[in-house]
């Protein structure tokens, strides 16, 4: 049987991913275990894989990066910067209301997910 109480613990995990830019598990275990020591690693990585599998938060795998999380679950795509490893948000663009389908040929989706991989203008500035 699932359970689905709104803990304590998991208030925590979910308010730190939602203050966190794309964090691996791992990462955001670093950042919960500065105010929250008593929080173990296995329980961060246990709930964010439920909240993942519920829909609560998003699952990204991105080229060449670790599983990583991400709180804001309307539909969107993501930047990567191949130099800085940063991940950038896109709600907006030609390519929005792709992830707005629902049906293709019958086919019903039930997630899309898009990633543009370059470099980012900071790191444009600092090549350049």
């Amino acid at each position: 049987m699932e359970n689905k109480r709104n803990t304590e613990q998991k208030r925590v995990i979910l308010s730190a991913l939602m203050n966190a830019d794309h964090p691996t598990a791992s990462e955001l275990y670093e950042i919960i275990r500065r105010n929250n020591p008593h929080l173990s690693r296995a329980t961060v990585f246990r709930v964010l894989g439920q909240f993942a599998d519920d829909g609560t938060v998003r699952r990204l795998n991105l080229t060449g990066s670790d599983t990583r999380f991400d709180a804001r679950t309307a539909p969107h795509a993501h930047c990567h910067c191949d130099v800085c490893g940063k991940i950038f948000d896109v709600f907006e663009g030609p390519f929005a209301p792709v992830l707005q389908i629902s049906d293709v040929e019958g086919f019903r989706v039930s997630s899309a997910q898009i990633e543009f991989t370059g470099v980012c203008p900071e790191c444009q500035t600092k090549l350049n």
